[in-house]
């Protein structure tokens, strides 16, 4: 554990040599290739961990397998934001979707109305966003190769 501790001091040096122009595109650059990464898992409807997700429940009472599967547009780009904050970047939801990504992201309860009626419907938990293992490898890879070609 400690070569890893090393390993992240030694990077978090070489990042502060950087000028804040040259900190911010870095930090862009990475977000993106976070996002996509991000985007690629939902798609694979896994959590962080390598689990996949608590399959729908069909509510309706129809029969047969939900075919559509979860969160398909709230992974793209125009959803999925990547915003510039003072230390660095933020990847989060877009303010439309932020709530139904919250639910889902905790295992929240909420309302659902069907049929003129409201039902409490509690929400299996779903993370959407967190950081896998091959994603933080991805992160100091990056940063390693950034300091090469300097």
């Amino acid at each position: 554990m400690a070569e890893l501790e090393y390993l992240s001091e030694h990077l978090n040096a070489l990042l502060a040599s950087l000028s804040d122009a040259e900190k911010r595109k870095f930090a862009m650059t990475i977000a993106r290739k976070i996002r996509a990464s991000q985007s690629q898992r939902i798609t694979r409807q896994q959590n962080p961990d390598g689990s996949n997700y608590v399959p729908r429940k069909n509510l309706r009472g129809r029969k047969g397998k939900i075919k559509q599967k979860m969160f398909m547009k709230l992974k793209t780009a125009r959803f999925m934001k990547i915003e510039k904050i003072t230390n660095g970047v933020s990847i989060g939801f877009d303010q439309r979707v932020s709530k139904l990504a919250r639910i889902h992201q905790d295992g929240l309860v909420d309302n659902l109305k069907y049929n003129g009626r409201t039902f409490k419907v509690r929400y299996a938990k779903r993370i959407l966003l967190g950081f896998t293992d091959a994603e933080i490898e991805m992160i100091e890879n990056e940063v390693l190769q950034h300091f090469d070609h300097l």
